[in-house]
């Protein structure tokens, strides 16, 4: 049997896509992964069970669950790299133990928190490190590593999110990295357990900063799902405006901070002018400049809703003003090309092993947009062509033609939305789970969230961060030192989505 197949073979659930395995069945399930191509979102543990989550066909999730045996579960990593990141993660909250797991190292317990295991039903005692967090390497690092060892951060006086970057150099080219985390950590697990639904939505837009119209789009999905209730046509479509002006707010701030690390001050400045200009029309409009609380559990919280269609056409009168000028600065910019090209590939390999979406693997040689599954988005999606080099230079260029993209959306979005726009519908909230996704601004954010009793029990949320990570692990052999910031930058690392 397939892995699908050995799924589906397991005992059913209340939930109509969860399958309950036994250890046997999950042992064959981890091995027929090694041979399937099944999308994989992600893995977690709620304390008794261990649950893992694909998607077979497009958005219509799949689950396994198996039951805990002595605080141990065969891990996925063998099958799936990234799942390492998330098994080190149930370790350190849980102490729940992936046998034959890749890499058992700490992801966010470095021995300084008052609990270790603090969500188990017993948790542990207080870390007893002092000091400064110690770089503690894999066991590949510790093998094969001959050079000189340095690091960056997380510390680092710039805008990045806190993360420990470990490096060995000969000379000024890197040949091996590895990152370590934890720094951002802020406990979002046991927050959303047992909280109201509104406040569990409000935590899911501080997720990631730039991101969170993406992180509550999603999140307000899966709770829809559990419902069993579904939003109506233009509110889902204010939804899209609010997903699109947040990719081209934050792929115009990208570009800037790329095009300053390169040395084209000038370029990075027209990127944030036009940012701004998006910005100044916005915010009167949606209610703030983080386009933060406006997607809520069963609809949208807008300060003036009957005005988005005007807003929209204003966006689109500025794009039209302000985007082919920028294009044509940005690809006939002196020596910015050239300053990117060939830094920092990310190959389809590399993409395919460490199941990273999104505009990284679109300028790979992926293809790969949740929007072309979602409903909202009928009629609006349609297929942009990607690049296929992966380097610094195609990511960038993939997200310059992306903003191009988003401001045709809005353009036909405009004269959709009437004065009958906006609202929310009364959710009840029954004993559920359901799964929702959006297409963020770094790849396909989804949330998995389990109701009970009228409140939030549980909550899983899928970011792109945890496959950046390995994919910038990955990038900077072969690199040099100086790139680091772009590299990192055009990857979208981000430690706090992956910190949790």
């Amino acid at each position: 049997m397939d892995a699908e197949a050995h799924i589906r073979a397991g005992a059913e659930t209340e939930t109509p896509w969860r399958y309950r395995l036994d250890e046997l069945a999950w042992r064959d399930l981890v091995d027929g992964l090694k041979q399937s191509h099944l999308p994989f979102v992600g893995v977690w543990c709620d304390g008794v069970d261990v649950h893992a989550l694909f998607l077979p066909h497009g958005v219509q999730p799949l689950a396994a669950t198996l039951a805990l045996e002595d605080g141990r579960y065969p891990a996925l990593s063998p099958a799936r790299a990234v799942s390492s990141l998330y098994e080190r993660m149930i370790f350190d909250l849980y102490g729940a133990e992936a046998m034959w797991a890749t890499d058992v190292r700490p992801l966010v317990d470095h021995e300084v928190w008052s609990n270790t295991t603090p969500l188990a039903a017993s948790p542990g005692p207080a870390g007893g490190h002092k000091g400064m967090i110690a770089f503690q390497p894999s066991d590949a690092w510790a093998a094969e590593t001959v050079g000189v060892m340095t690091g960056i951060g997380p510390a680092t006086g710039a805008r990045e999110t806190p993360l420990h970057t470990a490096l060995v150099l000969d000379g000024e080219t890197i040949t091996r990295a590895e990152t370590l985390s934890g720094y951002a950590h802020r406990g979002l697990t046991q927050r959303w357990k047992n909280s109201r639904v509104d406040d569990a939505c409000r935590l899911s837009g501080r997720v990631v900063a730039g991101c969170s119209a993406a992180h509550q789009v999603a999140f307000c999905q899966a709770v829809e799902a559990a419902c069993g209730e579904t939003i109506g046509h233009e509110v889902a479509q204010l939804r899209v405006v609010l997903l699109e002006l947040e990719r081209c707010l934050q792929h115009l701030y990208t570009l800037g901070g790329l095009a300053r690390e390169a040395g084209a001050l000038l370029v990075s400045s027209r990127c944030m002018w036009f940012r701004e200009q998006i910005l100044t029309e916005t915010a009167p409009v949606i209610g703030s400049r983080l386009l933060m609380d406006h997607c809520v559990p069963g609809g949208v919280n807008l300060r003036a809703a009957t005005e988005i269609g005007t807003l929209c056409t204003r966006i689109a009168e500025l794009g039209e003003e302000i985007y082919p000028t920028l294009v044509e600065l940005w690809q006939g910019y002196a020596g910015l090309a050239g300053r990117m090209a060939g830094v920092g590939v990310v190959n389809s390999a590399v993409l395919e092993q460490v199941g990273l979406d999104g505009p990284v693997a679109r300028a790979g040689g992926g293809d790969c947009d949740c929007r072309r599954d979602l409903r909202m988005y009928d009629g609006l999606w349609r297929f942009t062509a990607g690049r296929h080099d992966g380097s610094v230079e195609d990511r960038a260029a993939v997200l310059l033609d992306e903003i191009g993209e988003s401001l045709r959306m809005l353009t036909e979005l405009g004269p959709r939305l009437g004065l009958t726009a906006g609202g929310r519908i009364d959710l009840t909230y029954p004993d559920g789970e359901g799964v929702g996704m959006a297409e963020g601004p770094w790849g396909t954010i989804l949330y998995w969230v389990r109701l009970q009793n009228g409140r939030v029990d549980q909550v899983f949320m899928r970011d792109p961060s945890a496959s950046a990570l390995l994919a910038y692990e990955a990038a900077l052999p072969g690199q040099a030192v100086a790139d680091i910031g772009l590299i990192r930058a055009s990857l979208g690392v981000n430690a706090a989505a992956l910190d949790g």
